[in-house]
């Protein structure tokens, strides 16, 4: 058998083997070879499973609506399930209040007992973990905010963490948690206790103070609680932190797709060995009782190292994903997707019934340089950037005419209003090219920061938007002056440009900019997480969130107009189609492969999203080249000053 849903989390259970959840809500046993032993049953409430803890032979979940369940380790049957809705104290909720979603991995387990946030954030469920029992329903531990990761290695002292940046200390014994430090801006995934040192290491997300959206990676806390030391290794979202089994190791990666492998011998952080070129994103991290490392890719790929960071094999993982859709210019019925293999071409064929726009896969061009994160169509083909820190250019029956490698990790693409040249935003700055050869004409600074999106102003002006969400307009000729400069607060994934007007998605929502002013409107009402990417069409605005959410309010008033959640899996890229007649309709592209197309409807009383046909891209394992990286030991680092890898 092979895995067919995209793993979410794994966890090594010492004398059972590799467990691992997926996106669909069942959780499977992998061989030493990664192959599927058995399988939970179906379930169908299915959702992601983000929440994964073993303990006396039960494997207790949680998936991302909140719905807690229980299965016997020795055979992987379901033995329960709690439902979000139904399972909470109902005079602590406010009038109307439903299950929020929320990809919160927290699950504490001790003495007998199971602790775990439900699909009302404020609320804690207290579990019998042998029979499930709900023994209590008290409020949670963190507040407002979704309990992320329980720490019970510390025989008396566990600390919690959340999405907001806090660790608290207590125990569950009593459930008192009233010690708190504030280590980051954003999520703690993973607090683990160092039993060579005695001490908590903690990941960040955003970092914190100064360095919040700039700089983040590890941080280690002292026993008491106080915070010793943080090693700044990231640009993006550092998922998890582990050790190996005698300590003398830990590991830890996130978004940026590197695995760094730490010398815990002594107490200094320091980053001995950096492993990249993994397909993808990197998600989690369990390590086997004889050392080998086990890493899952966001792709869902799963791959087995040796406790030094060699490869040793792989799942091959069949994976697919749809990045980007952008029309070609002079042919709004041919679309060209980025997608986890190259640029697929979709035709948008008219329909003779009344199904609606028939989506046509014509080609499907594969680059075999890493997965294609955006695309900026030209007169004749694309500019496309890829996770193996290329650019390159293909002509419109997907030759490819040139690749250039750039310093960094890309992020977005543009091309300029006369197609002559391409901007693409990476974390060490902005590099300009001409479309025509591909020769770098320019790189342009932004305090040193990330550029994390970048587009041409209709009069070939250029926006640059920093990583910790500054805005920099530069004039459009060889001096790059600098014309209007904006710190509009939050990071950006995706911006996109009209007239004297810039709109830019990403945490906070979708943001309207008038260049020389600043922010005018702002849409994400009822969006649990980051914006991905948002769309305006018939004075309607679409924005789907990391949230797995589809929501549509009112341009003019910003007013809420209606909301889908629950998506087959996370959408990343959206555009606009027109029928023959003018009917407007919402074509998303998910992680899966999907490509599903809605009707938009604005009638009185109407759900302004109406599904009409969903179509899957064909799936293939990556192919990829791990590489090792020696760091060497640095010279001792003053005290008080956070050393860089």
């Amino acid at each position: 058998m092979e895995l067919t849903d995209r793993v979410i989390r794994i966890l090594y259970v010492d004398g059972t083997g590799l467990l691992a959840s997926d996106s669909v809500g069942r959780i499977h046993l992998l061989d030493e070879e990664l192959r599927v032993v058995r399988s939970s049953p179906f379930v169908r409430q299915g959702r992601p499973l983000y929440g994964l803890a073993v303990h006396d032979g039960w494997v207790v979940g949680k998936d991302r609506m909140g719905a807690v369940f229980r299965w016997s380790l020795a055979t992987l049957e379901l033995v329960d399930r709690l439902d979000p809705a139904t399972v909470c104290d109902p005079s602590g909720l406010v009038p109307g209040e439903e299950p929020s979603p929320v990809s919160s991995r927290g699950i504490g387990v001790w003495d007998g007992r199971v602790y775990v946030t439900s699909g009302y954030h404020r609320q804690m469920l207290v579990l019998d973990l042998h029979t499930f029992d709900v023994l209590e329903i008290r409020p949670n531990i963190c507040g407002g905010s979704p309990m992320e990761w329980a720490c019970t290695e510390h025989p008396t002292r566990h600390a919690v963490s959340d999405k907001k940046g806090s660790l608290r200390f207590g125990s569950f014994a009593d459930g008192v948690f009233d010690e708190h430090v504030k280590l980051d801006d954003g999520n703690i995934h993973r607090v683990r206790w160092d039993a060579r040192h005695r001490r908590f290491w903690a990941t960040q997300d955003f970092g914190e103070g100064e360095n919040a959206d700039v700089a983040n990676g590890v941080v280690v806390v002292g026993e008491q609680g106080e915070k010793e030391a943080e090693l700044l290794f990231a640009r993006d979202d550092v998922e998890f932190v582990a050790f190996s089994p005698d300590f003398a190791r830990a590991y830890s990666g996130g978004f940026d797709g590197e695995l760094h492998i730490f010398d815990n011998s002594s107490p200094e952080l320091r980053i001995a060995r950096t492993v990249t070129g993994f397909p993808h994103q990197l998600s989690d991290l369990t390590v086997a009782p004889d050392g080998d490392v086990f890493v899952l890719c966001q792709d869902g790929e799963i791959v087995r190292l040796d406790a030094d960071g060699e490869f040793v094999r792989a799942a091959g993982f069949r994976r697919q994903a749809v990045w980007d859709i952008q029309a070609a210019p002079h042919d709004p019925g041919t679309l060209y997707c980025a997608t986890d293999t190259g640029v697929a071409v979709v035709r948008v064929v008219e329909a003779e019934s009344s199904g609606g726009p028939m989506l046509r896969v014509e080609a499907e061009h594969t680059t075999a340089l890493g997965f294609t994160r955006r695309v900026a169509p030209l007169a004749s083909g694309w500019v496309g950037i890829t996770r193996d820190h290329r650019v390159f250019r293909s002509e419109a029956d997907g030759t490819l005419r040139w690749n250039r490698e750039l310093p960094a990790l890309p992020h977005t693409v543009a091309v300029s209003p006369d197609g002559s040249r391409a901007l693409v935003a990476t974390n060490a700055g902005a590099v300009e090219l001409d479309t025509g050869e591909g020769r770098e004409s320019a790189r342009f600074d932004v305090d040193g920061l990330p550029v994390w999106a970048g587009v041409y102003l209709p009069d070939g002006r250029r926006v640059l938007v920093t990583r910790n969400g500054v805005i920099t307009v530069l004039d459009a000729g060889d001096g790059a002056e600098v014309m209007w400069r904006f710190d509009q607060g939050e990071y950006p994934k995706r911006i996109r440009a009209e007239e004297d007007r810039i709109y830019v998605v990403g945490d906070g929502g979708l943001k309207e900019i008038v260049i020389g002013l600043g922010v005018v409107a702002r849409w994400a009402k009822l969006l649990s997480n980051t914006v991905e990417n948002a769309v305006i069409a018939d004075g309607l605005v679409c924005a789907v969130s990391y949230g797995m959410q589809l929501a549509a309010y009112d341009y003019e008033s910003t007013r809420f107009r209606g909301l889908l959640e629950d998506l087959p899996d996370y959408p990343k890229a959206m555009t606009v189609l027109r029928s023959a007649s003018g009917t407007a309709y919402l074509l998303l592209g998910h992680r899966t492969g999907l490509l599903s197309l809605y009707r938009l409807q604005q009638g009185a009383g109407e759900r302004p999203f109406a599904k009409v046909r969903d179509r899957w891209l064909a799936r293939s394992p990556a192919t990829y080249t791990l590489i090792r990286h020696d760091h060497p030991a640095p010279s001792r680092t003053p005290a008080g000053l956070s050393p860089q890898p």
